[in-house]
């Protein structure tokens, strides 16, 4: 359902993308679509998402790999130690070619695909008895609370979007920004049903639930013990680093694209919207955020704040609720672009239908977030209550940014 609706999401899009091809991705596509003043409101909300779930999967990341190394090494190293590490790589690598950050990417991204996979694959055939097929019956999809399951569901997907924001860097923007955008849609679903489908043979479904409840962190790494062996666990357990590793490097690189167009539409400090003379890609950027992050990390960990349930958990709740809100706005934003532009070349379905639809799904989906947002957020604080409010705080605070900025030049 997530997948349909994310698609239908994707028509109106993919169908703007011919016309915008700036890094800037949602941001863009509002400001285009709603005007700068909007636009502005919707580079504050990008930046808040990705930089929540950038500091959310670094600080995961120094968790796990505190782990890995105090079982297999015995060393005794602080996470937030090592997420710091961690940063200042992806630093360095996002300052060089983007060639060179996606080649790493994906060759670590497809390691860890490959051993899920083998994992599933080896449950299949070691499985006893016939494969349960009972998790795509009717009343097993709409049992327990459907509207929580979407939530998550739709929070996995965070990130398809940012095929976008490499417009400039590609050598035909109007083609592969569309294809790899209903690509990434396609693989993330498949690989995704297929994963949990498998999972359900290893046990009942009824016993399912519960086992995973008594120990969430090591469900996985359990099943493929048994069916693949110890030495899998280990690499998946090395795996699970380095492809939490590529994923803070692949949003350390929307952020840095993120503050060169905000830089350059004349926000925020021109300087950052320079390029690197050599490599071409936005370094300036790349610094400041590097060290805001940074100066967080060590904050964070200096005071003794959880990496899991503190940090991770807040970090993705704000992100979700964020590509939400731009998400409903760029439905919004196709509608009016299109109603006044020249359509020639596009149906009333790319340029008003899927996008009417998908409005309406993303804002019923966007209040079902805001009223779940302390299970989301794994938190019962009253904190998570605030996190509507600061991005609606920040949404008027870029809207004024952009008035403000106007009026100057005017005058």
């Amino acid at each position: 359902m997530a997948c349909a609706i994310l698609m239908i999401f994707s028509v109106g899009y993919i169908a703007m993308s011919r016309h915008v091809t700036d890094s800037g991705a949602f941001y863009t596509y509002i400001s285009q679509g709603l005007g700068e003043n909007c636009g502005a409101s919707a580079s504050i909300v990008a930046l808040i998402a990705y930089f929540s779930v950038q500091t959310a999967v670094v600080s995961m990341l120094g968790f796990f790999a505190q782990l890995f190394l105090q079982q297999h090494l015995g060393a005794h190293i602080p996470w937030w130690m090592l997420s710091l590490l961690f940063a200042v790589i992806a630093w360095v690598l996002g300052i060089k070619r983007v060639e060179v950050g996606g080649k790493l990417l994906g060759v670590l991204m497809l390691a860890e695909v490959a051993i899920v996979l083998l994992t599933d694959v080896m449950l299949l055939v070691k499985k006893d008895g016939p494969l349960n097929i009972s998790s795509f019956e009717p009343a097993v999809f709409m049992h327990g609370n459907l509207g929580i399951a979407f939530v998550f569901a739709i929070a996995s997907f965070i990130g398809f979007e940012s095929t976008a924001i490499y417009a400039e860097e590609c050598r035909d923007p109007h083609k592969t920004v569309p294809r790899a955008t209903v690509c990434a849609l396609l693989i993330i679903t498949a690989f995704f049903c297929f994963t949990s489908w498998s999972l359900v043979q290893a046990y009942d479904f009824d016993r399912l639930v519960q086992i995973a409840r008594q120990d969430p962190g090591n469900f996985i790494f359990d099943i493929t013990r048994q069916y693949v062996g110890q030495w899998a666990v280990d690499i998946m357990s090395l795996l699970l680093i380095t492809s939490l590793f590529a994923a803070s490097l692949a949003f350390h690189n929307n952020i840095s694209r993120y503050i060169f167009n905000i830089s350059r539409d004349g926000l925020i400090w021109k300087e950052l919207c320079s390029t690197h003379p050599t490599n071409g890609t936005p370094h300036n950027a790349s610094h400041v955020h590097s060290v805001i992050l940074l100066l967080l990390l060590a904050g964070m960990g200096s005071v003794g704040i959880d990496p899991m349930a503190q940090i991770f958990a807040f970090g993705s709740a704000i992100a979700t609720l964020s590509i939400l809100v731009l998400q409903v706005g760029v439905s919004v934003a196709v509608i009016v672009f299109f109603r006044r532009k020249e359509t020639h070349g596009f149906s009333s379905w790319q340029v008003f239908w899927a996008p009417l639809i998908a409005l309406s799904a993303m804002s019923v989906t966007l209040i079902l977030v805001i009223n779940n947002l302390q299970l989301l957020s794994g938190s019962d604080s009253k904190l998570v209550r605030l996190i509507p409010w600061l991005i609606a705080i920040c949404c008027a605070a870029g809207y004024l940014m952009s008035m403000k900025r106007r009026v100057r030049s005017a005058a």
